[in-house]
């Protein structure tokens, strides 16, 4: 009896492991952001900003964009408010430059059949979950870096990732937004390493245990 209590117990404790683990992949603060350009040639524009809702009432935080696909040299990128990094090294973008956008626009070659890289977000704890969220948003621009690409959207963008601060720090609530547009876009999470080996340790546990009881 204490030996099967015992068993029961460590598939229970494994089992919780798991999902802990897979609740943590729920909760990633790393997204791959993939717009599909084959209906597009060519070369264009990608515009990336990360803003406030409001200034004077925000969470500092921050978007580190790396993995690119289908981006032209960062010699012709155009820069404005808080943004730093290149190409090779990846940008940053804050959120905290009350003088302005915070913008990203860069070149980009619409005949690989996609435009895609990776957004990360961290940002400062806000208990009270009271100030105002921040916007990372993407568009796309034709040659002349003026006409919007794949949208219909006012604001020309083609989706919208929605970041509020968390209760403990780089632990923020993300909202992806697709909007109105005729390119298709896909946001998908991309969980930390330590949460794909906690969730297969403890898989591969509970599949040891259940094998042993089967034997015993």
């Amino acid at each position: 009896m204490n030996m099967f209590n015992t068993s029961l117990t460590l598939r229970r404790g494994l089992l919780a492991l798991a999902l802990s683990a897979c609740a943590s992949l729920a909760l990633a603060e790393t997204f791959h952001i993939e717009l599909n350009t084959s209906s597009l040639s060519g070369d264009g524009w990608i515009e990336l900003q990360f803003n406030p809702g409001n200034f004077s009432s925000m969470t500092a935080a921050s978007v580190t964009l790396s993995d690119f696909v289908g981006f032209g040299s960062s010699s012709n990128a155009q820069i404005n408010g808080a943004v730093s990094g290149s190409l090779s090294s990846g940008y940053t973008i804050s959120n905290t430059d009350a003088g302005g956008w915070n913008d990203l626009f860069h070149s980009v070659n619409y005949s690989g059949g996609k435009i895609a890289f990776n957004v990360s977000f961290s940002g400062a704890a806000d208990p009270a979950q009271s100030a105002s969220g921040s916007v990372f948003a993407v568009g796309l621009y034709g040659a002349d870096g003026l006409t919007p690409v794949g949208t219909t959207d006012p604001s020309s963008s083609l989706v919208q990732l929605n970041w509020y601060a968390g209760k403990t720090a780089n632990a923020g609530n993300i909202v992806a937004t697709p909007l109105v547009n005729s390119l298709p876009t896909t946001v998908s999470a991309v969980p930390e390493p330590t949460s794909w080996a906690l969730m297969a340790a403890g898989l591969a546990l509970l599949g040891f245990v259940r094998r042993r009881h089967r034997a015993v």
